[in-house]
């Protein structure tokens, strides 16, 4: 992985961070691109299936052709040519704690559940700017860059918007390089700033909790919108 290029609210609100450890994003790995899930650049096998939808953009802004091809525990998304943006969900479906650990399987199924969740994360990953990425692209909850992040430096502001059914969520927990846990989320009008910190990839989240008590798959349900993108 080391030699793959990079390209990147009970009802509370969250934090990201606490909400769910593992960055999400793609890297370019011979014709296709690999969907990571996992920490400082190392992807942690995943189940193929957790990936839902895949949508990708040329650099006009429009729709482009993409393929999942999952293998045994990764997915690569494939397309005739390097898109400007790519968007995909990544859902892991009903997971339950028990005294024996984690599974997948809905509560109602399990003994002694000590703690159960349905995580979904809705991934943009930009490559090329398209005005077109200022706006929303039709995501369940995404975030939409108010300016082309691609042109940031280290030290720049990134305004953004995050959208949830299309309309701005206020009060959404966020997460970046260097903003401490429990201290930004975005406002009534949906949007927060984040300072960029590092040169790289740089991945922004935005993300809430809902309590589902009265589910037989899981107690709440954790939904994020991640951004990733590469600043020079």
């Amino acid at each position: 992985m080391k030699k793959c290029l990079v390209y990147v609210l009970w009802l509370t609100l969250l934090t990201v961070s606490s909400l769910y450890a593992h960055d999400t994003y793609v890297v370019k790995e011979g014709d296709a691109f690999v969907i990571i899930h996992g920490h400082d650049g190392k992807s942690d096998p995943y189940n193929p299936n957790f990936i839902k939808t895949a949508q990708a953009f040329d650099a006009s802004g429009k729709d482009m052709a993409i393929t999942k091809k999952p293998e045994e525990s990764r997915v690569l998304l494939v397309t005739e040519k390097d898109p400007a943006l790519v968007m995909f969900v990544y859902n892991t479906g009903p997971r339950v704690k028990t005294p024996e650990g984690w599974k997948n399987i809905p509560k109602s199924q399990a003994k002694d559940v000590i703690d159960s969740a349905i995580w979904i994360k809705s991934v943009k990953q930009i490559k090329q700017w398209n005005d077109r990425f200022g706006k929303a692209l039709g995501g369940k909850m995404e975030i939409v860059p108010l300016s082309n992040p691609l042109k940031l430096k280290v030290g720049d502001k990134l305004a953004f918007l995050v959208l949830y059914d299309g309309k701005p969520l206020a009060g959404a927990a966020v997460g970046a390089k260097g903003v401490p846990k429990d201290t930004l989320k975005t406002d009534s009008n949906g949007q927060a700033e984040v300072i960029i910190k590092e040169s790289g990839l740089n991945i922004v989240t935005a993300g809430k909790i809902t309590p589902t008590p009265n589910s037989p798959d899981a107690d709440k349900l954790g939904e994020i919108a991640t951004l990733t993108f590469l600043v020079n």
